[in-house]
């Protein structure tokens, strides 16, 4: 693939081109004219950055003929359905879900994979895109990159990589890209699922969300005037320490193989791990320790089990406590609740809210509770990486001359 020279004026023509590409993008099909207003480049400048994206099979010209004005037709740029694809790959603790997409995020094809425990994960990795790019061969000759949406953390400080609570190779995005010739993103999905929900989602428009996700880990982000708060390189808060009272007679009935002094800390009380141990103290049951087990709580919760219920406010609870802090301190309008309890959202949301509101600063304060739009394998989440490379310019630099 040609490549171009990595000085400081090609960095901000990718930069440029970038820009536009979102642009194009975000209406679909705009003029130059259009492009030249919205971005503040120059026409001659809009003129060439859409030669180059021409040039590369990024975006095609199509002619919108105006039904009111006879003559000739109105020229448009839209994205090129045509030429590029990519991978979106979500890797779960028990799964890799591969899908094929256009440009524009349209799903082409999809295929979910059980994880084989018996070989290293990245050369089952490695296989499983090698085998689907070879079975659709035909419509993949030009794949733009790959992004690999980890379920689990990864923490850039450290430089370790977590599948919910296995940690895998650091090294996995250099193994992985030594096996293929495009490029190898390797993604956090908290990062990526606040991404999209952000710039395509249920917190599409709005500037003071919290981002809550709680599972295997307890990931927060907050979203406060329009931007993300953050350090260099993380975006998500680490949450996991923060001390909660004893707001129920089950606080000190779990985390019993922590002591005393952790018991407390939001990730013993509120993560898959306290979830498990509340199931198996309320609810006996045969179930191995993943979300088979999640189900079966929310399945009993759904069946007014008075035990399920109480585990159910116990996590509401804790939940709120936390949340309660977060939005006096941030004025958030918007609460954003990723949880694999969503099966049982109106009972714990209800729950929620309810303590939530009683416990805010100010009675004219008013925070909506949301859910994801996007399921956890939604293509869409782990298409950000994709999108991100995009708009920041970095992709273009393997394709313009």
């Amino acid at each position: 693939m040609p490549k171009i020279k990595h000085d400081g004026s090609n960095r901000v023509n990718l930069q440029h081109l970038g820009a536009v590409y979102r642009l194009i993008e975000q209406f679909e099909l705009i003029s130059r004219i259009d492009l030249s207003k919205i971005s503040g480049f120059a026409p001659a400048s809009i003129t060439n950055l859409t030669r180059e994206l021409i040039n590369s099979h990024f975006v095609i010209e199509r002619a919108v003929q105006n039904t009111i004005v006879r003559g000739r037709p109105a020229v448009g740029i839209c994205l090129s359905p045509f030429y590029w694809h990519y991978l979106a790959v979500t890797l779960s603790e028990k799964s890799l879900d591969i899908s094929l997409c256009e440009l524009n995020g349209k799903q082409v094809q999809q295929q979910l994979y059980t994880l084989d425990k018996t070989v290293a994960l990245e050369a089952f990795i490695s296989r499983v895109i090698s085998d689907f790019l070879a079975q659709h061969h035909e419509i993949t000759n030009h794949i733009l990159a790959c992004s690999l949406c980890i379920l689990g953390r990864i923490d850039k400080f450290e430089k370790r990589v977590y599948l919910g609570a296995e940690e895998l190779n650091p090294e996995l995005q250099e193994i992985l890209q030594a096996d293929f010739k495009f490029p190898i993103i390797v993604a956090e999905h908290f990062a990526m699922w606040t991404f999209a929900e952000s710039h395509l989602g249920n917190a599409i428009n709005s500037d003071n969300v919290i981002f809550l996700q709680f599972d295997d880990a307890i990931n927060i982000s907050v979203l406060s005037e329009g931007k993300m708060i953050k350090n260099e390189k993380q975006k998500r808060m680490n949450i996991d320490n923060v001390t909660l009272p004893k707001l129920s007679e089950l606080s000190d009935k779990i985390a019993q193989d922590v002591p005393e002094l952790e018991r407390h800390y939001l990730y013993n009380q509120v993560s898959n791990k306290a979830i498990y141990q509340l199931v198996d103290l309320l609810l006996p049951n045969d179930l191995p320790n993943d979300e088979n087990k999640i189900q079966f709580l929310c399945d009993q919760a759904q069946l007014e089990n008075p035990a399920a219920i109480k585990i159910i406010h116990h996590l509401a609870d804790n939940v709120s406590y936390l949340l309660m802090y977060l939005t006096n301190i941030f004025a958030s309008e918007k609460i954003m609740i990723n949880t694999r309890l969503l099966s049982v959202k109106d009972l714990f949301l209800q729950r929620l809210a309810l303590k939530l509101q009683d416990a805010l600063l100010s009675d004219e304060q008013q925070v909506e509770i949301i859910t994801s739009k996007f399921s956890w394998n939604d293509p869409t989440i782990a298409s950000s990486a994709i999108k991100q490379q995009l708009y920041n310019g970095a992709l273009f630099r393997h394709h313009i001359r």
